[in-house]
């Protein structure tokens, strides 16, 4: 599966787990094309992260203005029952409920996710280059003692 592509992002959100596991581990019998791919992979993965995190300051951002412009509609209509201006509490809890909040908090939340499988995979590609010192090492030394 190629990085960035549609099933790669699907599989992502589907199974963020699976996902890093498979691109993070290290193929034993092919450890010399592992090698060679691992700082690509690397910088992929980081860039991608780097892209993700600078998308969920932006969801942070549509999720803040979607909240205050919900609010302000809120504003503009008085309190059912009593005809007077609504309370704090109240203005509050229309913003909180309105649908529109609902789906800028889910986008947050799926961009979180994203972030998060990305920042735990860059994370394991640097485990994984300590893994692969170690192998290569490991192997010379196999291969001098023969």
């Amino acid at each position: 599966m190629d990085l960035g592509s549609t099933a790669f992002w699907e599989r992502l959100q589907k199974d963020p787990g699976r996902m890093a596991h498979e691109v993070c581990s290290i193929d034993l019998v092919n450890l010399e094309i592992t090698l060679q791919h691992h700082a690509a992979l690397r910088a992929w993965v980081t860039a991608a992260h780097e892209t993700h995190r600078i998308l969920e300051e932006r969801k942070k951002w549509e999720l803040t203005k979607t909240k205050a412009r919900i609010l302000k509609l809120a504003r503009e209509v008085k309190d059912e029952f009593t005809g007077k201006l609504k309370t704090t509490a109240v203005l509050e809890a229309e913003r909180d409920d309105h649908p529109e909040v609902a789906d800028a908090v889910e986008a947050l939340l799926q961009q979180q996710q994203t972030r998060g499988t990305l920042r735990a995979m860059v994370e394991a590609l640097g485990d994984r280059k300590d893994m692969l010192v170690q192998l290569s090492a490991r192997q010379r030394k196999e291969m001098d003692d023969t």
